[in-house]
């Protein structure tokens, strides 16, 4: 007898590949009637995966067109791969699917915005470091604490028509090196990042200490050591974004 998970596999494997990938014996009764209910469940399943890709990304989908975003989206499900993702990470090589497909790299990076905002939405939950958590803490002792990027924040360089399109909602990101996403409560935020944001926000994809971010001038690799001034102000904005958060 098989178990469930083997049934289970059997059963996706006929509906992703076809109903020669469907095992004799596996349902009582007649075949032809086990594949007409197979074809029903496969369509509702391919339906709830082109629904799911169109709710995951609108903007990519205004951007192209309609007619242009479901043609690419039933191409995208034949893509290697896609179909192993559960219906909620349906969407995560969309980006690197256009990209591959010759799209332009402004709709592939407006892809990749739209997926990295649904994963900083569904991120895990943890409590920020901000600004009021310092308060009359000893400079001494401010200096050693040791932080990192909070589980939310994410840090993008993408093409600069994304920054246009994006700053028609968000103030200053049309002109911005980087953009960051952030949730330091319920909602996803979108604003706009310097260079000394990211070179910090760089130094904190690992647990650092704040008196080791102004040592080693939190330096981009190949550029030259930042100003305290500007690794103080870069810390304080993602602080006051939420990037960040108390390591241990």
């Amino acid at each position: 007898m098989l178990s469930f998970e083997k049934v289970q596999a059997e059963i996706m494997s006929a509906l992703d590949h076809g109903p020669a990938h469907l095992p004799e014996g596996l349902f009582r009764g007649e075949r032809a009637r086990a594949l007409l209910g197979m074809k029903v469940h496969a369509n509702t399943i391919s339906h709830a995966r082109l629904v799911a890709l169109e709710d995951t990304f609108p903007r990519t989908r205004s951007r192209l067109g309609t007619e242009a975003f479901n043609k690419l989206s039933r191409m995208y499900l034949d893509w290697p791969g896609v179909l192993g993702h559960p219906l909620a990470l349906i969407g995560a090589d969309f980006a690197a699917f256009l990209r591959a497909g010759g799209e332009t790299l402004a709709e592939a990076d407006l892809a990749a915005f739209e997926w990295a905002w649904l994963a900083s939405y569904h991120a895990a939950e943890a409590p920020t470091l901000g600004l009021a958590d310092l308060a009359g803490i000893a400079e001494a002792v401010l200096l050693e604490i040791v932080l990192e990027r909070h589980p939310a924040a994410q840090l993008l360089c993408l093409n600069r028509l994304v920054h246009q399109i994006i700053g028609e909602e968000v103030p200053g990101l049309g002109d911005a090196p980087a953009i960051l996403l952030t949730r330091p409560h319920a909602q996803v935020l979108v604003a706009p990042a310097t260079t000394a944001m990211s070179a910090v926000f760089a130094q904190a994809s690992t647990p650092v200490r704040i008196c080791n971010l102004f040592g080693e001038g939190a330096e981009p690799e190949g550029e030259h050591q930042l100003p305290p001034d500007d690794i103080m102000n870069a810390l304080i904005a993602l602080m006051e974004s939420g990037a960040l958060q108390r390591a241990g």
